[in-house]
């Protein structure tokens, strides 16, 4: 049985605006977080992270960076958070299970409303069930 609560957010339109929008708000809370991406959408939102606001400055390093113990947010190109420590929070914008979820507090799946999205998310919420955790639906 996993500790962690999991949450699915389906139907998102901008899977990357919405998860520069959630980073805000966990940065503003303090939590420590960890992004799983394909390594295209990373790059993307590495970008978005430094323009998307005037007002805000989000501190942000990729896996293996050298600041990555101190960096608030973490975004990976990997589907396996197994080796990061001391993270509250992933948010996965992949299509697969991230490995090592299961140490982490919150796990947030943010889909998009593309029907091969969908899919893949039906197929990851099966397999957090099965992993012992009731994902929630949480609306975007």
């Amino acid at each position: 049985m996993s500790g962690s609560r999991v949450e699915f957010r389906v139907g998102v339109a901008d899977p990357l605006g919405y998860c520069c929008g959630l980073l805000r708000a966990a940065d503003s809370k303090g939590a420590r977080t960890v992004v799983c991406a394909p390594p295209a959408w990373i790059d993307e939102l590495d970008q978005r992270l430094w323009t998307f606001s005037q007002l805000d400055f989000l501190a942000h390093c990729r896996v293996g960076d050298a600041l990555e113990a101190r960096s608030p947010i973490v975004l990976s190109e990997g589907a396996d958070v197994r080796a990061l420590q001391g993270r509250d929070c992933l948010v996965n914008l992949g299509t697969q299970e991230v490995l090592g979820w299961q140490q982490l507090p919150r796990v947030i799946e943010l889909v998009g409303s593309d029907p091969q999205a969908k899919a893949a998310a039906r197929q990851r919420f099966r397999s957090y069930r099965a992993a012992g955790c009731e994902p929630h639906n949480v609306e975007p």
